[in-house]
This record gives C-alpha cells, sequence and structure tokens, in this order.
C-alpha cells in the first residue's frame, strides 16, 4: 500500500474506508495489488473518483511515480503496466 495511513487519501476521513486500486483496468488490478499501488478512500470519495477522470487520473500518476522512485524505472513500469501515464 502506498499510503498505510488508515484514513482516506482524498478527505481525510477515517468512516467507511475502502481500497482503491490506483492502476486499474485491462487485468491492472492483480499487478497493482502486487505493487502495493492502493490507497485508502472513504466510500464517497471512491465513488467521486470513478465518477470524475481527472482525480483518477491524478491518482494513476501518484502510483506511478511512486513505483518509479520505489521499485522500479519508468520503463519498467511501462513494461509492466502496459504504458506510462507521465
Amino acid at each position: 500500500m502506498i499510503d498505510a495511513d488508515r484514513k482516506c487519501k482524498y478527505c481525510g476521513s477515517w468512516n467507511n474506508l475502502e481500497v482503491h486500486h490506483c492502476i486499474h483496468g485491462n487485468g491492472r488490478r492483480k499487478l497493482a495489488d502486487e505493487d502495493g499501488l492502493t490507497i485508502y478512500l472513504c466510500h464517497t470519495c471512491h465513488m467521486k473518483l470513478h465518477d470524475t477522470r481527472a482525480i483518477d487520473l491524478a491518482y494513476i500518476q501518484y502510483a506511478q511515480r511512486y513505483y518509479e522512485k520505489n521499485i522500479g524505472s519508468r520503463a519498467k513500469f511501462r513494461e509492466r503496466y502496459g504504458k506510462s501515464w507521465l
């Protein structure tokens, strides 16, 4: 998990938390689980994220930066996830 604090990464709430896979779609959720590219979001923010492409993209980019800093290079990220969002 990118941020192990048990609070919503978006609003800071500790209520109704859900795990969000920052990288998703096309079989990428399993890879995100393996790489720990997940964050906590409260249910309200999680639903808002899935309805707002700009917020979703911000967390995808956040996860990619985390991966590049802590796991591998941009080339490795692109190889593993099929593209770069940066």
